[in-house]
């Protein structure tokens, strides 16, 4: 008889660590995702920063924004990888600044 409550004592047991194991398991798998998704973010909001440095950088040096983004990577060292991001960039006159949207291609 005591043989049988040891035995399923150690079955219990065995059973509850593979499931502690698989909860652990999916919450890092949750949580990968979630770093992924907020890396993303952050890539897009440097993308946007980047641009938006060289229009100021430009304006502070020309005194007008520049007409395209191509001006900016030309003379102002903007760069960024265009097959990942597409630039929307919006210019309205040169003492406006641009209105400046990042997307990600996909």
């Amino acid at each position: 008889m005591r043989e049988k409550s040891i035995y399923k004592l150690r079955f219990f047991i065995a059973v509850c660590s593979v499931l502690v194991f698989g909860a652990l398991l999916l919450w890092l798998l949750l949580g990968l995702n979630r770093a992924e998704s907020v890396s993303a973010e952050q890539r897009l909001k440097t993308v946007k920063q980047s641009v938006m440095n060289g229009v100021v950088m430009c304006y502070s040096v020309e005194g007008y924004y520049p007409e395209s983004v191509d001006y900016l990577k030309k003379n102002y060292g903007v760069d960024y990888d265009e097959n990942q991001y597409l630039v929307h960039y919006r210019y309205v006159s040169g003492d406006i600044p641009p209105t400046v949207m990042v997307y990600e291609n996909k």
